[in-house]
């Protein structure tokens, strides 16, 4: 029998939140898809665009998708939504939104573009994968805080300014690892698939208030083995 090679669980990488102009945003949101196999300059009904009517995006546009959402891919291996200017959608809109970001189906890849994040409810932000196209990111082992030691981690817990910022860029550099990964036929480590969810989490954690410090501790000590001493 021929062995498959392995596959990224798909639904750990269906929402993502890309940020910056109107240039970078396209252009990131186009390679995003392509990395989906969905080619967005052919026509098709799997492909759905929102786009602010006057000065938002209001609930009623949020509501409308929810048809669309839950029906069948007809051409491509995914529907694919794409929210233009995010940051100008309501927030009945987001709240209205955030319950399709809980459990979406595993057939859609949902896109928000915004020129910044500050608009977003925090509860809408913990569920998507950022990517911002005004930082070039290199998804190196080096770079991932996997590759740190215990009290490592816990001596620059201090220097972390800006957890949400952190914990985005570690999202993004571990899902472009595993990405990296499946194309080269290789399973992704358990450690790194764990390491990717409890990142996750941590950022639910701390949009639902929990102490900041706490949540990126109780992240280290739960993915981190510490280093035997001599």
């Amino acid at each position: 029998m021929t062995k498959m090679p392995p596959q990224v669980p798909k639904q750990r990488f269906q929402c993502y939140l890309i940020l910056g102009t109107e240039n970078l945003v396209q252009k990131q949101t186009g390679l995003l898809a392509k990395k989906h196999n969905i080619d967005l300059n052919k026509t098709s009904p799997d492909i759905f665009y929102i786009s602010p009517t006057k000065q938002s995006i209001s609930i009623e546009e949020v509501r409308s998708l929810k048809k669309h959402i839950f029906q069948k891919p007809v051409h491509l291996p995914s529907k694919i939504i794409i929210i233009k200017e995010a940051h100008k959608l309501t927030h009945q809109a987001q709240n209205a939104l955030l319950k399709i970001l809980e459990e979406p189906p595993l057939n859609v890849i949902i896109i928000l573009e915004a020129q910044n994040k500050e608009n977003l409810l925090p509860t809408v932000r913990s569920r998507l994968v950022l990517i911002d196209a005004r930082q070039e990111y290199e998804a190196k082992e080096a770079n991932i805080y996997l590759t740190q030691t215990l009290p490592e981690l816990l001596s620059t817990l201090p220097k972390i300014n800006n957890p949400e910022n952190w914990l985005d860029n570690q999202i993004y550099l571990i899902h472009s690892q595993i990405i990296k990964d499946a194309k080269n036929s290789k399973a992704p480590p358990r450690l790194l698939l764990a390491a990717l969810d409890m990142c996750i989490l941590t950022k639910k954690m701390i949009a639902a208030n929990v102490n900041p410090t706490f949540a990126l501790a109780n992240l280290f000590f739960t993915t981190i083995k510490q280093q035997p001493t001599a």
